[in-house]
């Protein structure tokens, strides 16, 4: 073979090889950044790099590379014709139509570039074969929008005068990234000021980096105010971070109308008297009280009793028959179940020093039963009396007959 074809061959070769590159492996897009849900342009520039005139029929194609490319970007137009390039070092650009769908996260996406084009025609009997040149990893970067959410809270229903450890959980639900994220609770509103108070350590909390789906939890005690008035507050929540972040929020929190009682007993005409009081400054509904089992005493009948409503400062009573169990102490144990102005039941265990009378050894109901034979004693005892002092009585009643 002649030196010189063979020297032709390998330039030719060369040329087509290098007849085509991209500037950069960054994708210019229309408009920088590119957001989720983003319809724009993305433009690849295409130029000669070869030597001679042989770049026709130009076809540039844009091919996501990897699944979550696929996942992330929808190309709209993903073929763009450029015609001919005949001279070395000329420049033309290839335009795509993309959408970056809602859901994309905030990265880089990678794409494929093919350049399919013909060389240049040597004037032989077959016309040129088309060639391909494949641009790797064409880089797309989209920026997310973060939004940080509560998703879950312990917070929910409180009682005045109480400590309770709270735990909040945020979640990255957008797309984007948030840096040295930092939540704080505003206790100092009009609504809620000197109700609430966070123990051991201010307001604010510290996320950290939360990138999209990401999450962070703070905990806490949270004191309640004595005087923290029954109902529902709202507690302001700010989250913050770099790059202008921020967001509003609120997170909920029901004070409980919590009450509680004294009790008291009285021993009449053989039956135990429980008095129960609200002496607490809310109202209780469906207030029921309860002799549970335990071993210095037991009850017979019924064990419950239901008292209905009783607002601050009412009382009322409730009759029950209790044996003390020989051997065992003076210590009654009382249940008090009642609903409170949120609608939660509660229940309070109250313990009473019962003394019963030497009569009452036995039961309330016994003592209740020996007035019961009493009564019906006293007639048979006048009938028996009458019938055998009969004759007596006849002839008294015969003689006053004469006598008149």
């Amino acid at each position: 073979m002649n030196k010189s074809i063979v020297i032709l061959i390998i330039v030719s070769t060369l040329m087509i090889v290098q007849a085509a590159s991209a500037a950069s492996n960054y994708l210019v897009t229309e408009s920088a950044p590119v957001y989720p849900g983003d319809t724009t342009y993305v433009y690849v520039p295409i130029k000669n790099t070869g030597f001679g005139l042989f770049m026709e029929d130009i076809s540039v194609r844009l091919v996501p590379k990897d699944n979550a490319s696929i996942r992330a970007v929808t190309v709209l137009d993903d073929v763009y014709s450029l015609g001919t390039i005949n001279d070395w070092g000329e420049q033309r650009t290839a335009k795509f139509r993309i959408h970056i769908n809602p859901d994309a996260v905030e990265g880089d996406y990678y794409f494929n570039v093919y350049i399919t084009y013909k060389g240049q025609d040597t004037g032989g009997s077959t016309s040129p074969t088309p060639q391909t040149t494949k641009l790797d990893d064409q880089i797309l970067t989209i920026k997310g929008k973060p939004r940080l959410v509560l998703a879950n809270s312990t917070l929910g229903i409180v009682a005045p005068m109480s400590i309770n450890k709270e735990t909040l959980k945020f979640k990255n639900a957008g797309t984007g990234t948030v840096q040295n994220a930092v939540a704080e609770i505003n206790l100092a509103g009009t609504n809620v000021n000197s109700v609430f108070s966070i123990l051991g350590g201010g307001t604010q909390f510290f996320l950290g980096n939360l990138d999209a789906g990401d999450e962070a939890s703070i905990t806490f005690d949270l004191a309640v105010d004595i005087a923290a008035h029954p109902g529902v507050y709202n507690l302001p929540l700010k989250i913050t971070g770099l790059n202008n972040y921020s967001s509003d929020d609120y997170v909920g929190v029901v004070v409980a109308g919590t009450t509680d009682f004294e009790i008291s007993y009285q021993e009449t005409l053989g039956s135990f008297s429980l008095n129960v009081a609200n002496v607490g400054v809310n109202p209780a509904s469906a207030v029921t009280v309860s002799i549970p089992r335990q071993k210095n005493f037991s009850s017979t009948g019924s064990s419950s009793s239901v008292l209905g409503n009783l607002n601050p400062g009412d009382y009322t009573s409730a009759i029950f028959q209790i044996e003390k169990t020989p051997g065992g102490g003076n210590d009654l144990d009382v249940e008090i179940q009642y609903t409170d102005t949120s609608g939660m039941r509660n229940k309070i265990t109250k313990s009473l020093v019962v003394v019963l009378s030497s009569t009452e050894a036995r039961t309330g109901a016994g003592r209740a039963g020996n007035t019961n034979y009493t009564i019906w004693l006293l007639p048979i005892a006048i009938l028996l009396v009458i019938f055998w002092q009969r004759k007596r009585i006849i002839a008294y009643f015969q003689k006053r007959k004469g006598s008149i």
